[in-house]
């Protein structure tokens, strides 16, 4: 059966910040297609002509990781993924949206790397 245990946890260890660690869960489909939506809005409201234009070209879409990484909200996915870590701070969408760049950037990776599948 295709259902998503959302109890289930993975702990990832920070690769730049020995002994932090981060838990998070498998995503739900409906979770996945908001942070699409989201970002898919927000690109639009940007770059709506230019990105019809650029459908229309024929262009083929990559379909590497950091493609897919673009195609997703970022503050939903760590707000929806992240359930528990080594900082001091309880896991809110407060002390999420505090997280430094990098590590911002390498959770979004883990996630969207977990949650999805390349196209091929």
């Amino acid at each position: 059966m295709g259902l998503i245990d959302t109890t289930k946890r993975e702990r990832l260890n920070h690769p730049d910040e020995p002994g932090t660690w981060i838990d998070i869960r498998p995503l739900l489909a409906v979770e996945m297609d908001e942070a699409r939506e989201r970002k898919v809005k927000h690109i639009l409201s940007l770059w709506g002509d230019a990105i019809k234009d650029a459908a229309s070209s024929g262009r083929t879409q990559q379909d590497d990781l950091a493609s897919r990484v673009q195609q997703y909200d970022a503050t939903i996915l760590l707000n929806s993924a992240i359930k528990a870590w080594s900082y001091e701070a309880e896991v809110n969408s407060e002390n999420v949206a505090r997280l430094d760049g990098s590590t911002r950037d390498w959770l979004i990776e883990e996630v969207v790397k977990r949650n999805t599948r390349p196209l091929a």
